[in-house]
């Protein structure tokens, strides 16, 4: 969710058969015998079947496991899995599939979002020396130190790998460290610990690389059907889950669908997002230019929020409420306007006319989705809900981040979809709705991307 703040200036039971240091594990049931949580460390092991699994046998081992597919065939999330990995339960759990099986694996120990407490650094390193020690000792492997990937001052983090011929483990760590910022003493702040696992290739690029699209296959992307649906597919789906993360998976999956292996919460502690308020408005363009700058990507600005930009928007909202013989909304002159409150108040025929009406805007953004689309480029997409009647979603109401995939000229339609898992991967509005609850448009460009 993103927020905007309350002041004038911004408005807004198959036996799984594993050998060496791995145990035999029944998937299908939750538990143990004994009652205790399975190990589900022993589906990773190299020569495991877990990695030969297709997409139906994946499903019915898993389940029991508690995951439940985002993208069927793609990704299937547990939140928390029903076992352990490693002797610890994890907050997460995200498979991610490739040519059909599973590739990677990623789990979360601990992660700022989901944590109801916050972690003292005493705690934080010793889950991290506790899970070092195990993991070395059931793989029989001594942990290779990985690399600072941050450009942040305040972020400190380091992996620990342990290699196999066609297997790498990982241990991420990450925290903010105590220091004195504007003046006053900001303290400890731990952000994630994270077992990765995934098939590994002397030509894949590490995580902190700078990525580089081939346009050429980015254009493959582009879908159409006899209906005039003009879409990217392959866009990854992320479950931002109950927190007000929607900047920071949107950001992931434009990422993720560039090549880019990086996940939310390591883009959350870049942006310092909160997984209860999620990204102020006037908090959001900084958080993505902070994400380009990591990673090395172009951030460009096609529309930005402001408070003078509103206040012209609900002028011309009162003109034509007063043309159709409608209710005007009048703002303060002085104090606090809260922007969340005066959006509620519109009515969304007279918002909408009000909208298109600035022709030039609105063909400036519809020309921008179709330029966009066409170059195979998802765009970060800013929207006020609950103007536009939209059933099934989590989210009623407030600011919120999506991405536009595509359009449809013959309906006069935008397709976009939202982080909120499986269900919200092609979704349809209006072209003249979707402008008028248009809070911002953003795009992140990796090099190579030719528009």
């Amino acid at each position: 969710m993103m927020t905007p703040k309350r002041k004038r200036k911004i408005g807004l039971s198959p036996i799984v058969a594993v050998a060496g240091m791995f145990l035999c594990l029944s998937v299908a049931r939750g538990q143990g015998s004994d009652g205790e949580a399975l190990p589900l460390e022993n589906l990773l092991a190299p020569n495991s079947a877990f990695w030969q699994w297709r997409a139906e046998e994946f499903g019915q081992h898993m389940q029991r496991a508690d995951f439940r597919w985002m993208e069927e065939g793609v990704s299937s999330r547990a939140a928390p899995p029903q076992g352990t990995f490693f002797g610890h339960r994890a907050y997460e759990a995200v498979v991610r599939f490739q040519d059909g099986t599973p590739h990677s694996l990623i789990a979360y120990y601990f992660n700022r979002g989901d944590s109801q407490v916050a972690m003292s650094q005493e705690a934080f390193q010793g889950l991290v020396r506790e899970l070092s020690d195990t993991i070395t000792q059931r793989l029989r492997r001594q942990p290779l130190p990985g690399e600072n990937r941050s450009r942040s001052n305040r972020v400190r983090d380091d992996v620990l790998m342990w290699q196999f011929p066609d297997h790498r483990f990982e241990l991420s760590f990450s925290y903010s460290p105590p220091r004195r910022e504007d003046g006053r003493a900001v303290p400890f702040t731990a952000e994630y610990i994270r077992l990765s696992v995934q098939k590994f290739s002397t030509t894949q690029l590490p995580a902190h690389s700078q990525t580089f699209v081939n346009v050429f296959d980015i254009l493959q992307n582009i879908q159409r059907n006899e209906a005039g649906d003009v879409w990217i597919g392959n866009v990854p789906m992320v479950d931002q889950g109950p927190k007000g993360y929607c900047a920071t998976a949107t950001a992931e999956r434009v990422m993720r669908y560039f090549g880019q292996d990086v996940d939310q919460h390591q883009i959350a502690q870049l942006a310092g997002s909160s997984a209860e308020a999620g990204t102020g408005s006037d908090e959001l363009r900084r958080a993505l230019e902070s994400i380009a700058r990591q990673y090395r990507y172009s951030l460009n600005t096609h529309i930005s929020w402001d408070f003078r930009g509103f206040q012209r928007m609900v002028d011309q909202y009162n003109r034509t409420a007063r043309q159709n013989n409608g209710r005007e909304i009048n703002l303060p002159r002085s104090g606090v306007v809260y922007v969340d409150q005066v959006y509620n108040m519109f009515d969304r025929d007279t918002l909408v006319e009000s909208r298109v009406a600035r022709r030039t805007e609105f063909n400036r953004f519809e020309a921008r989705v179709r330029r966009y689309v066409d170059a195979g480029a998802p765009l970060i997409w800013g929207v006020m809900l609950g103007i536009v009647p939209e059933p099934g979603i989590p989210q009623t109401a407030g600011g919120h981040l999506r991405l536009i995939i595509g359009y449809n000229l013959e309906t006069r339609e935008i397709l976009f979809s939202d982080s909120w898992g499986r269900g919200h991967e092609l979704k349809r509005m209006p072209i003249e709705q979707a402008f008028a609850i248009t809070t911002a448009l953003y795009s992140l460009e990796p090099r190579g991307l030719r528009l």
